[in-house]
């Protein structure tokens, strides 16, 4: 699998594996482009530019295997791996499948299971509006008509994902829909609470305190308590996004993670 990716910077490499699923690589930018590292941005399977072939019957084995190719056509021994949101939980099973590979771990507002519908579904009553709530009923329950169904529909449920949402800016972004279709069927199927204590490498695991579908309690907590050798920062003014809401605190922690001091990313 041939994945689109792009390269920014310089320095030790740094895969970072966006969410949606369905979203692209392109909302990391320019938020993650300070990091003294090379950083590396692929879109997944199905998503963004990269090849749709064999999404029906991809599992996050799938997409972690299509991540250490990627690895091998770069020719990085190791890496840091940085999964976000859905990213997370590819970032997870490529830890489990690649060891090796993975100098550190980057988790940030992930889960190790989504294995808690009840406080998904109390969040959404206690923040959605009516039509929020409808339209996430009608994407899982069945694929959007169109990509720019999907794109429209983010655009309503953003609100949701930030603690003060401002803005948010996708004009070279590609949503797919029928990948974000897959991935409810994917995270369905997965769970890394079996083998999280085998993950030994270091690992960094980070969260918005005011993030509605991976909260602390059920996501970053959980994940630090899992992982024999994770530090956890929560970041208190928040949500799903923390490397745009509090992009400096979040660089700052970052490098200090991975040994070198960054400057913060323009707003």
């Amino acid at each position: 699998m041939n994945l689109f990716h792009e390269v920014v910077g310089n320095g030790r490499p740094l895969v970072a594996l966006h969410g949606g699923f369905g979203l692209d690589h392109t909302y990391f930018r320019p938020w993650l482009d300070a990091l003294p590292a090379q950083l590396v941005l692929p879109d997944l399977r199905g998503c963004g530019r990269s090849p749709h072939d064999g999404l029906a019957d991809a599992d996050f084995g799938t997409l972690a295997s299509d991540v250490d190719e990627l690895r091998a056509q770069l020719g990085h021994g190791e890496w840091t791996v940085l999964g976000h949101s859905f990213g997370a939980y590819v970032a997870l099973e490529y830890a489990r499948r690649f060891p090796d590979r993975v100098g550190t771990l980057v988790l940030v507002d992930g889960a190790p299971a989504l294995d808690y519908p009840d406080v998904i579904s109390a969040n959404l009553q206690r923040h959605g509006t009516p039509e929020q709530l409808a339209l996430l009923q009608r994407a899982m329950s069945a694929p959007l008509e169109s990509d720019d169904e999907f794109r429209r529909a983010w655009r309503l449920l953003l609100p949701l994902y930030f603690h003060r949402f401002e803005a948010w800016e996708d004009a070279g972004a590609i949503y797919s829909a029928t990948a974000l279709f897959h991935g409810f069927r994917m995270l369905s199927q997965f769970s890394a609470l079996p083998w999280l204590g085998n993950l030994r490498m270091p690992a960094l695991v980070m969260t918005g305190r005011h993030d509605w579908i991976a909260p602390p309690a059920q996501g970053a907590e959980r994940l630090k308590r899992g992982l024999p050798n994770a530090r956890i920062e929560i970041f208190e003014e928040s949500g799903h996004f923390p490397f745009i809401e509090e992009n400096a605190k979040f660089l700052a922690v970052l490098g200090q993670f991975l040994g070198d001091p960054v400057q913060p990313a323009p707003r």
